[in-house]
């Protein structure tokens, strides 16, 4: 993983390079960060490329920018092409390599195959190509979402691109403003709906495109997507666990492939420690993990962390955190996400990268995916379990089947009607696309009611809900409940914050990479055919991968139920050891100069969370964290900010 920016423009003028090279030096450095271990750029008669390097293959030769020197085809990539090594077989006969490196590939595979090479890749990446031929940019993006890519429309026929949106803004040629509609978005739905983003005339490229730009016209394609809709396979468990063994196995060993040590993240759960056993496997014994600890008992799971170490012998270590730490992370959390949040979850993982890095190691595989493929959610559960109650909309004991998901729930009848409110939304319409996530949007968009009304006005017409609906291509609402549910979380939840916030840059904000083996190629379409009743047994998550894993993770694990990862907010924000910045940010006059949110209403629930003993509902946590996020979110972007200029000094600019 390495971090890409540049942008186009017209030729002459003799300024021009020396304005150009500025530009792209101070883009370059801006994310140092994702790639520390060399930042170059490339001035050529008609785009600018830059590149900040994480070596991890080919680390003599794999420098970037790369050039074809016959055609002058020039890329800057972010991301691993896994399989790389079995393309560079195929192409070998008609390209003649000078090195090792996945980049060159991209390079041979586009003059071989033209841009419909990217459906032949098996990785993560985002790419910009700059063909002088005919003076093209093309830029892709993978499957799921991994690399983010961002870019602007520019006056003159130019466009901008970046890795991050901050190096956008770093180029002087986009400015900063928080995107309104963008905000309205996550406030519901968790993320903006792409190509929208956080940011005024900034967007972002969906997962699973390709773009072209050309004389000032960009076009997007799509060139996959994930098909929940296929015919299941008959429900052959000895089969189907022979063949999810194989393509398991695959992408471990795909995702192994690297010049430098490749550890793994631990939680705790079942993903991630049957990913550790097939990763020490094929390692012969030498896999190193990492997990988070918290001091507050609520959210620890080191007990099942330190089961798997010990029963796979792996080298462990765990980096502990208090609500305090979680406080003084969430600002670099906000600066390297570019989005508000909801949840303060990826703050750990932001010390976590930190802590990997610290002990030497550059890449991690981690377990995200698994859920969404295999139906680990209790989303998935409640989905089941909505579409049974519907059946029968005025029974009274259906919608008791949730206390198996939420055991603590008592019996009385006023929690019955309380299931009922909370669940029962959309009963009516159980065929309707968006069935699945209504209780949650409904849930989070319990924060629109903290809006400012001066705010809430400009965006009265948008509906969060319709925009993500409206991106869903049509056949999916013809698709079983469960398989629209899938596509729904893997659109929204997955691609726009589980990869994003909580994945990439959180992992590149300490310049870790993280690999993803759950979301191969193989593994998403095989999970696509498994029979329902395999991944979701009755209201048993994931249970063929469980089959699978049964002798080969603990079998306390294969047992406990399942743990939504989740960390602290109010102790955190507004807590005894609250930090100074949270004190600033949520003050009245900080929110009302900000006006996205109302001042008087954060001001009672900062009081009512900072109470003596109050009872935290997710409701008021999240709400919290959001104004938090957004306050940070404009004291990092709106104010402007040099890029220090010993890094533009480091960036080295090359000739063509």
């Amino acid at each position: 993983m390495c971090g890409i920016a540049g942008f186009t423009f017209a030729a002459g003028g003799d300024t021009a390079p020396a304005l150009h090279a500025d530009r792209l030096r101070r883009m370059t450095a801006s994310i140092k960060h994702r790639g520390p271990d060399a930042q170059r750029a490339l001035l050529l008669d008609g785009a600018a490329l830059g590149h900040a390097r994480l070596s991890i293959v080919d680390l003599a030769s794999g420098h970037q920018p790369m050039r074809d020197e016959a055609t002058g085809l020039t890329v800057v990539f972010n991301g691993e092409i896994f399989n790389h090594v079995e393309l560079r077989e195929q192409l070998s006969g008609a390209y003649a390599f000078r090195t090792r490196s996945d980049t060159e590939v991209i390079l041979a595979a586009f003059l071989t195959w033209g841009i419909d090479c990217v459906r032949r890749f098996e990785g993560q990446w985002a790419f910009a190509l700059w063909d002088p031929r005919d003076r093209t940019l093309w830029m892709s993006r993978d499957r799921v979402g991994i690399c983010p890519l961002f870019y602007a429309t520019l006056p003159g026929g130019q466009l901008a691109f970046a890795s991050e949106a901050k190096a956008l803004f770093a180029s002087g040629l986009v400015a900063p403003a928080l995107d309104a509609r963008g905000l309205k978005q996550t406030f519901q739905l968790w993320a903006p709906v792409a190509p929208r983003t956080s940011f005024e005339g900034v967007s972002l490229l969906p997962p699973a495109h390709t773009a072209k730009w050309q004389d000032g016209l960009l076009t997007l394609q799509r060139y996959w997507d994930l098909d929940f809709g296929v015919t299941p396979d008959a429900p052959d468990a000895p089969r189907l666990l022979e063949e999810l063994g194989a393509v398991l196995d695959r992408a471990v060993r795909l995702r192994l492939r690297a010049d430098v040590p490749v550890a793994a993240y631990l939680s705790g759960g079942l993903d991630s420690s049957l990913l550790c056993a097939l990763a020490q496997e094929q390692l012969g014994g030498t896999l190193r993990t990492f997990s988070v600890g918290f001091a507050h008992a609520r959210f620890d799971e080191r007990t099942h962390q330190a089961t798997v170490a010990e029963q796979l012998r792996t080298e462990h270590r765990v980096v502990e955190m208090r609500d305090g730490d979680i406080g003084a992370l969430v600002p670099g959390v906000i600066f390297h996400a570019e989005q508000a949040m909801m949840r303060s979850a990826p703050a750990p993982f932001l010390r976590l990268s930190g802590w990997v890095r610290d002990h030497g190691i550059k890449v991690v595989l981690t377990g995200e995916g698994s859920d969404e493929m295999f139906l680990g959610y209790d989303l998935f559960k409640e989905t089941k379990v909505r579409q049974f109650w519907a059946r029968q909309p005025d029974s009274k004991y259906r919608p008791l089947l949730l206390r198996k998901l939420y055991p603590t729930l008592s019996v009385s009848q006023q929690n019955v009607e309380l299931l009922r409110e909370f669940f029962g939304q959309g009963l009516e319409t159980p065929d309707a696309l968006a069935f699945s996530h209504l209780v949650r949007w409904g849930n989070s968009g319990r924060i629109l009611r903290f809006l400012a009304p001066e705010f809430a006005a400009r965006v009265a017409d948008e509906d969060p809900v319709a925009s993500v609906l409206a991106s869903v291509p049509k056949a999916v609402a013809g698709w079983r409940p469960l398989a629209r549910a899938q596509y729904l979380e893997a659109r929204t939840l997955l691609s726009g914050y589980l990869l994003s916030a909580q994945g990439d840059r959180m992992l590149l904000g300490n310049a870790v990479e993280g690999r993803f083996p759950f979301l191969d190629t193989g593994v998403m379409e095989f999970a696509a055919r498994v029979p329902e009743q395999l991944r979701l047994r009755g209201l048993d998550e994931k249970h063929l991968l469980k089959r699978y894993s049964k002798g080969r993770v603990p079998a306390s694990i294969l047992e406990r139920s399942k743990f939504p990862y989740r960390a602290p907010i109010a102790g955190a924000l507004v807590g005894p050891e609250a930090p100074a910045w949270a004190r600033e940010l949520l003050a009245p006059e900080a929110v009302a100069t900000t006006g996205v949110f109302d001042a008087r209403k954060v001001e009672r629930l900062v009081a009512k969370l900072r109470a003596p003993n109050s009872a935290e509902s997710e409701a008021d946590t999240m709400a919290l964290f959001a104004v938090a996020s957004t306050q940070l979110l404009a004291h990092h972007f709106l104010t402007p900010r040099a890029v220090p200029q010993a890094d533009v000094d480091a960036v080295q600019l090359e000739a063509a």
